[in-house]
């Protein structure tokens, strides 16, 4: 049986450095929330959407606390090696919890927790707001990292013969789609048409809300779809 863990990149905290976490703390990231009292209005004025679709949020903390077996022995050299590694990098961070998804930012070990006598190595990630699917639309499936609780099985690639509607599901994060086509096509989103030439084109007037988003696809070929799901 593994030992649960996290991996940093590609390194394994446990299979590459021995490390066993002891705790975790991933904290929620805070709304960038703006509002604008106005003398003669009751209230404030919420410009919180002012600029975009969404509301957007600052960047979030993950806290590791990792102890060091036969620490008397190896903990300076397990300190170094991951030190080495990953302090001031940034990378992807997978929770072996929760392997759907991935954190990504800057990691670093906390000089001031981190301690011999108690044989722990304490490292913190300034990461993005969202966690990114692992398995995300277009790309190579995944199933070992796939949750028969919360997964989204996407569509990867279609074949369009005159006019095809398909749903693109997404998540929390708002994200535009790329599409790859074997020729020149349309897509049609909430009754606007956008040209898509031969090739790769993201169209970054189109959307995807959380839950279903219909698009319609007209012309003939095939077409491969790609975005990635964030969630708080």
């Amino acid at each position: 049986m593994q030992m649960q863990g996290v991996t940093f990149g590609t390194k394994h905290s446990y299979n590459d450095f021995g490390l066993i976490l002891s705790s975790k703390d991933l904290s929620l990231p805070e709304p960038k929330t703006d509002s604008v009292s106005v003398i003669g209005r009751n209230g404030d004025i919420d410009l919180s959407e002012a600029l975009g679709d969404d509301v957007k949020f600052n960047n979030r903390k993950i806290t590791l606390n990792f102890t060091v077996p036969n620490a008397l022995t190896y903990w300076s050299d397990a300190l170094s090696s991951l030190s080495n590694y990953l302090h001031g990098q940034k990378m992807q961070i997978i929770l072996d919890a929760n392997k759907t998804f991935y954190y990504y930012g800057r990691c670093k070990i906390n000089q001031f927790k981190t301690n011999k006598r108690t044989a722990t190595i304490v490292v913190e990630c300034d990461v993005e707001p969202y966690k990114i699917e692992v398995n995300g639309a277009g790309m190579p499936w995944l199933w070992d990292v796939f949750s028969f609780v919360n997964g989204v099985i996407h569509i990867n690639q279609v074949s369009v013969a005159g006019s095809l509607t398909v749903n693109l599901v997404n998540r929390r994060k708002v994200v535009s789609p790329t599409f790859t086509c074997s020729a020149a096509m349309s897509v049609v989103h909430n009754g606007v048409t956008y040209s898509l030439p031969k090739g790769i084109t993201t169209v970054y007037d189109i959307r995807l809300q959380e839950g279903d988003n219909n698009v319609t696809l007209k012309g003939t070929g095939t077409v491969k779809i790609e975005y990635k799901g964030g969630s708080l």
